[in-house]
C-alpha cells in the first residue's frame, strides 16, 4: 500500500478493536495482546492475525519482522507467559509518526477521561 492511500486512524482502529496493543517509534511499529497462558487457540489465533496488520504497513526501505511468532523459540515464551509481541522494521517514518500522534492523543484523552475535574 502506497504511503499516500494509508489510512493510520482505520488502520489503528482495526488493530486495536482486534486487542491489540500498538506502539510506534523511528521506523517500527510493534503490536502485542495478552491472552490466557497456556492457551494455544489464543497464540495461533495471534500468530495468525498479527502479521496480515504489520503487512498493511507502508514501508521505505527493507526491514523485518520479529517477535514471539511460531516460527522461534519466541513462540514458546508467548504460549508460556501469554503475550504476543511482533515488531516490524522499515516501516515510513511519515506513517509512524502518524501512528505515534494518534497513540499520544489517545493516551491524552483517557487520561483526561479519568482525572476528576
Amino acid at each position: 500500500m502506497s504511503i499516500e492511500n494509508f489510512n493510520a486512524a482505520e488502520w489503528l482502529a482495526t488493530v486495536t478493536s482486534c486487542g491489540y496493543h500498538v506502539r510506534a517509534a523511528g521506523c517500527v511499529v510493534t503490536i502485542s495482546r495478552n491472552f490466557t497462558p497456556g492457551d494455544m487457540s489464543a497464540f495461533t489465533d495471534c500468530d495468525m492475525v498479527g502479521p496480515s496488520f504489520l503487512d498493511r504497513l507502508p514501508t521505505t526501505s527493507p526491514g523485518s519482522t520479529w517477535g514471539t511468532d511460531g516460527g522461534s523459540v519466541g513462540g514458546y515464551s508467548a504460549v508460556k507467559h501469554g503475550c504476543y509481541t511482533l515488531n516490524r522494521s522499515g516501516i515510513s517514518k511519515r506513517v509512524v509518526s502518524q501512528l505515534a500522534k494518534l497513540l499520544h492523543a489517545g493516551a491524552v484523552r483517557e487520561y483526561r477521561a479519568h482525572v476528576p475535574a
